[in-house]
């Protein structure tokens, strides 16, 4: 008895939610203004919760890549030493369009400088590095085959000697380049004048929802 009771009970209530939604039919034929006026409010809702989350998750994914940074950074300088100097940049920028401004996106990243004796020692370094950093697979994910080595490329009359792995930081793009002894991209000073730089440059960067840092021109 007790079985079949509760089965009555269900279908009693299954019953009266179809005759309430039968009902309910009718007052949005009555009312077809009010109903529209209903639906665009609750789109408009959707549409703001949407984009503060997706809002939120940009900005968090800018955080992330610089806590993914500084991690991999002080791994280094423990097991490498302390670099001769080091900066930490963070900005934005607007790509150049005919018309209006083009898409935000934003940038953060930490350079660090080491003074070598030769390319020997500079590659001897960058190998290093590139184990370490390989420790840290949750933080960064490699998109491309690593470098096997620092190669030279000669541009105009001078040579370029450098390296660079690619990564992915939570959907951003990241990039680690290793620059030997090439002036012209490196921007850190070395103590040792009688040694030769070697500068790695971490960066991550991506499309920006809003301007997290400042803006660079």
């Amino acid at each position: 008895m007790g079985w079949r009771y509760h089965k009555c009970i269900t279908i009693s209530a299954m019953v009266r939610l179809q005759t309430k939604s039968r009902n309910f039919l009718p007052w949005i034929r009555r009312h077809k203004f009010l109903s529209l006026f209903c639906v665009i409010v609750l789109l408009v809702i959707g549409v703001f919760v949407y984009e503060k989350v997706a809002l939120e998750l940009n900005r968090l994914a800018f955080k992330s890549a610089q806590h993914a940074i500084d991690t991999v950074y002080a791994d280094i300088a423990a097991k490498v030493g302390q670099p001769d100097d080091y900066k930490v940049s963070n900005d934005c920028s607007r790509s150049n369009v005919e018309f209006g401004q083009g898409p935000l996106s934003c940038y953060v990243g930490t350079s660090f400088i080491y003074g070598v004796v030769d390319q020997s020692e500079a590659t001897s370094q960058f190998k290093t590095i590139q184990v370490l950093v390989g420790l840290h697979k949750d933080l960064f994910k490699p998109t491309k085959n690593l470098s096997s080595a620092i190669t030279s490329t000669l541009v105009v009359d001078s040579y370029y000697y450098s390296a660079q792995d690619f990564y992915s930081v939570k959907n951003l793009d990241c990039t680690i380049k290793y620059i030997y002894d090439t002036p012209r991209e490196i921007d850190l000073a070395i103590k040792d004048t009688s040694k030769k730089p070697f500068q790695v440059n971490v960066d991550c960067y991506g499309p920006a929802r809003d301007g997290f840092y400042p803006l660079a021109y």
